[in-house]
Parts: structure tokens; C-alpha cells; sequence
């Protein structure tokens, strides 16, 4: 019998080996598709079957997640089902390709009549109108947002009321003039120890757990003045305003470690010759680049907050006509299919929804009655202001460490609406203000401001218990709802 190796000589030499190739023997692996067919709903309410990445599918769900899906890919399936996804209207919307945009800086589709094209912080590109992008008056450029102009040299001129470009003459629109008693607010130099000096900038910010929102205070007082050498170095305005007797403080822009401590310069000098009274307030500006989608969860979340922040201020600050709550209709009705007539009525105080009639680009009389809501998106919703969140209800308060405390209560409900914004749609009702400020400023701060918070409520609390004025919720449980 011949052996094996004669039986493997005999193979070779009939030269037949190709027919004993190993790997034939082991088992065929299968590739999985590419492309997955899956069943969605479009905006106009119908379902339709598209196919999508096997990529985007989520392997516990089954789901589809549309952000997971690459530019090419979505031009695909735009190209063959006429759909495409649209982040910041959470639906897939039915069209051509030349009808939708892709935004690279914000990585997002958005319809093509809302691309706005200019600068962004990695250069040119397309971003959606409803960004707080700033246009400049005098070149017509357009810019992601007031930091990016500032880069390109492009400054607000607070008289015109416009972004103007860095050669624009201030002495021909008088720039400084108008009911003001002195204004010494001092814009950004080129010299960085200039900007920390007056606040404007920071290399640190210890104080706010990193938080670099800039922020900016208006404190209305009853009585004082400030001699011409005291407000000099103070990155400050005096005005005129007509519901208190004495004078209004507003700083200037302010940032990080540097702002607290040129705010603290700024209240030391108020306070020592300057009277408050209960018709004063503080209002705390804070800083950003704000979208439509965050103006929704910040209504919610306030709406869902404002019991707990009112139980901290005086009761004058209760039902008062300068901080009106947040109504029930902007706090819990408001979502992604009503939110242009919700956030119009918010803003323009009638039933007018946002268009390219009303809008971010529009100007809106600045005086307007609805800006007396305790949050007050007016300014970072229409070209009437800086791009800031106003937090009106504050008592009045000349004490630096009163106001840093709730200058950073503020900070903490913005970063909370920015970065929180699927726990308040679905689950509003569960979240504390303790939450938000842990969340925000960490352990060790949020607890030392949270222990702040708790003391402000103890104090008040025998006040509000004899007043007549209302909380939120006791006006919701006499009346079902606030107006």
C-alpha cells in the first residue's frame, strides 16, 4: 500500500493540488449589507421605507439614529428616497438635494432657504439663520457669532446699534451720548493685561468650574453718585432709568476670574455711597452663542425652576411687573412643531410667530413690555441687544458676594439648558435646582452655593409668608395655570 507521502507526490505530480485548496474547506463568511432597509415617518406624518447604514443602527433598539449617517450617505438616500434628516427639526423632511444644505462647522442638515454662508471659527462655511450670527453693517459679511466677528474685527457699536467694522468713525454716530451720566465701559485691546485688568478676559476660571460664559450685571439703586475719579478704572455705565429714583450700574462685558474680581472693585465702589430700596433690582446678563433649540429647553427648564429661585428673593420680587414668571403656555406647551408661534408670542407679546418678518436679524423696540419676564431672551432673539440670556428677578443688592452667587446660579441654568436638553424634554419635572447646580459648578461648588441658596430661602421665608404676593405655584393652584 503506498504511504502518504508517495500519495502527496503522486497529487503534485498530476499537478491536481488546486483541488485540495484548505481554505475551501472552512466555512464561508457572510458580509453583512452596508445598506439596511428601515421604515420612517417624514414630516408630513406618512411612513416610508428608506434604506440607511447598517452603521446608524442602534444594535439594542433597532432604531435608526440619523446622526450616526455621513454626508456622502444622506446625500444617497436624499438622491433616492427624497429625504433627508434635519437635526434642529428632529424629522426626517421630504425634498430635492439642491433644497437642503450641509453645514460643516455645526456637522448638520438644514433646509437650504435657512443657510446662512460666512465666517465660522474653522473659516467659510454655511450655518443656519437662526443661529445668533452677526452681519456687518458696513461690508455686509456675515459671522457664526459676535466672537467670530470680534476676530475679523468686526465690534458692536452700541449708539448705531450695529455691528460695525473696526474703521467705522464712532464720532460720527456719537457713540456715548444719550441718557447716560458717565459711561467709562472700555471694549476689548489688544493688550491682554489691559482686558484682565478691566475684567474682559481671563486666563482662569476657578470661580465658575471652567464656565467661560461672559456675563455682565445692571444694579438699580435709590440714591448715590460716583465722582468722575471713582468710575474711572471701573469698565462701567451710569444710567438714567425711570423706575428707581437713583442711578443704574452697568458693567461692562465681563469674563472668568478677572470678571469676579473687577465686579467686586465695581460693588465696592456702589456701595459705599449708594442707597437700595425694594423697587431695585439686579438684572445678570449671560453670554453665548444661543439657537432656537436651546431658547425651547431654557423656557422649559425655567418654567420648571422658577418655584424654587422665587423662594430665595425678597417677596417684593413676587408677582412683581418687572420679572413676570415664565406662563404655563412657554413652559410646558412649547415644542418642535409650535415653537415659531410659541417663542414669537414670548418675544413680541401678541400672537405673531417667528418668520422672516420676526426674527433674530429683525430689530424690536427695545423697550418692549415682554422683556420683562424673568428670563428675558429678547436680546440673543432679535437684533435689538447683545447675544445674552437676561435673569431679571434678583433683589436689589450692592454685596459682591450676593451677586457672584447668583451670577452663578445663572451661568448654571444656561450650561444646564445647553447641555441637558433630553432629560428636560422628557423628564422636566424631575430636576432640581440642586441638580443644575451640581451638574454645573461640581461637587464642591454647587454645594457651597446650593448651602448659599438655602439660606436666602430661610430668610424670606417669614416674609412670603405674610405677603399677599403669590409663588408660582400657589398662582398655578388658584388659577390652573399662569397667564
Amino acid at each position: 500500500m503506498p504511504g502518504e507521502n508517495e500519495i502527496i507526490e503522486s497529487i503534485r505530480d498530476n499537478g491536481t493540488a488546486s483541488v485540495f485548496d484548505i481554505a475551501s474547506f472552512a466555512e464561508e463568511s457572510v458580509e453583512e449589507p452596508r445598506f439596511v432597509s428601515v421604515t420612517v415617518r417624514n414630516n408630513a406624518g406618512n411612513e416610508q421605507t428608506i434604506k440607511v447604514p447598517n452603521s446608524s443602527i442602534n444594535s439594542e433598539t433597532q432604531d435608526v439614529d440619523p446622526t450616526k449617517i455621513s454626508r456622502e450617505d444622506m446625500e444617497e438616500i436624499i438622491e433616492a428616497h427624497n429625504l433627508c434628516w434635519l437635526t434642529i427639526h428632529d424629522e426626517w423632511a421630504q425634498g430635492e438635494l439642491d433644497e437642503f444644505c450641509y453645514c460643516e462647522y455645526d456637522r448638520e442638515w438644514i433646509w437650504a432657504d435657512d443657510a446662512v454662508f460666512g465666517f465660522t471659527r474653522d473659516g467659510e462655511g454655511y450655518f443656519h439663520i437662526d443661529t445668533d450670527y452677526v452681519r456687518c453693517y458696513d461690508t455686509d459679511t456675515c459671522y457664526y457669532d459676535h466672537e467670530v466677528a470680534n476676530d475679523h474685527y468686526c465690534y458692536y457699536c452700541e449708539n448705531c446699534e450695529e455691528y460695525r467694522d473696526e474703521e467705522h468713525d464712532h464720532d460720527e454716530c456719537g457713540e456715548g451720548s444719550g441718557e447716560s451720566y458717565f459711561d467709562n465701559q472700555r471694549g476689548l485691546s489688544c493688550n491682554r493685561q489691559l482686558n484682565q485688568l478691566f475684567g474682559m478676559s481671563s486666563s482662569t476660571y476657578s470661580l465658575s468650574n471652567s464656565m467661560q460664559y461672559t456675563f455682565g450685571v445692571e444694579m438699580e439703586t435709590s440714591r448715590g453718585n460716583l465722582g468722575h475719579e471713582e468710575y474711572q478704572d471701573l469698565n462701567l455705565k451710569s444710567v438714567y432709568d425711570g423706575s428707581t429714583s437713583g442711578p443704574e450700574y452697568v458693567t461692562g462685558v465681563l469674563k472668568g476670574d478677572s470678571g469676579f474680581k473687577h465686579l467686586k472693585k465695581i460693588c465696592d465702589s456702589i456701595s459705599e455711597d449708594h442707597e437700595v430700596n425694594s423697587r431695585c433690582g439686579v438684572h445678570v446678563h449671560i453670554g453665548g452663542s444661543f439657537n432656537r433649540r436651546f431658547t425651547i429647553m431654557l423656557l422649559r427648564l425655567g418654567y420648571q425652576l422658577q418655584d424654587e429661585l422665587f423662594m430665595m428673593m425678597p417677596a417684593s420680587r413676587l408677582q412683581n411687573s418687572f420679572c413676570k414668571y415664565i406662563p404655563t403656555w412657554a413652559g410646558t406647551e412649547i415644542d418642535f412643531q409650535n415653537w415659531r408661534s410659541r417663542i414669537g408670542e414670548y418675544i413680541y407679546g401678541s400672537e405673531t410667530e417667528l418668520d422672516q418678518h420676526h426674527n433674530k436679524k429683525r430689530r424690536h423696540d427695545h423697550y418692549a413690555s415682554t422683556r420683562y419676564r424673568w428670563i428675558n431672551i429678547n436680546n440673543f432673539s432679535t437684533a435689538s441687544g447683545k447675544p445674552t440670556v437676561e435673569f431679571r428677578n434678583h433683589g436689589a443688592s450692592m454685596n459682591y458676594s450676593k451677586i457672584r452667587n447668583w451670577v452663578l446660579i445663572c451661568m448654571s441654568i444656561v450650561r444646564y439648558a445647553e447641555n441637558n436638553q433630553r432629560t428636560i424634554w422628557h423628564n422636566p419635572e424631575l430636576i432640581t435646582l440642586e441638580e443644575v447646580l451640581l451638574e454645573s459648578l461640581g461637587e464642591n461648588l454647587g454645594k457651597q452655593v446650593y448651602t448659599y441658596y438655602k439660606k436666602r430661602v430661610q430668610e424670606f421665608k417669614p416674609a412670603h409668608a405674610e405677603s399677599n404676593n403669590k409663588l408660582p405655584s400657589q398662582v398655578i393652584a388658584e388659577h390652573g395655570k399662569i397667564s
